[in-house]
């Protein structure tokens, strides 16, 4: 797993490339800490080269979305491929994460 950060106005854009699995965990959450300074902006996920992600990784989202809620922002998903949303809606996350077809989309669903 590669992790990429963008800071634009409306949030940070992280880029996840390849696969996020168990052995990434701890890695996503203290680059997670390190990018958003304390979760102090919103964060949207490009997921357009997340090839696939486990259970754990699943995890480090909702842990993610914990903490942005805890300071008042958000997390949404972008460019999210046909398998990670397979995952999401197995595992009932549509009902908390919220996808956007482009990052522009999920950029401008702050407004």
């Amino acid at each position: 797993m590669n992790i990429t950060s963008e800071a634009h106005l409306a949030a940070t854009v992280i880029t996840i490339t390849g696969e996020f699995m168990a052995d990434d965990a701890d890695r996503f959450q203290r680059d997670m800490r390190e990018i958003g300074e304390n979760f102090n902006s919103n964060i949207i996920i490009d997921c357009s080269e997340l090839g696939l992600i486990d259970s754990v990784g699943l995890e480090s989202l909702l842990w993610l979305s914990d903490e942005l809620s805890r300071n008042k922002y958000k997390l949404k998903f972008a460019a999210v491929n046909t398998t990670v949303q397979r995952v999401f809606e197995l595992t009932r996350l549509t009902r908390v994460f919220s996808t956007h077809e482009s990052v522009e989309e999920a950029a401008r669903s702050f407004a």
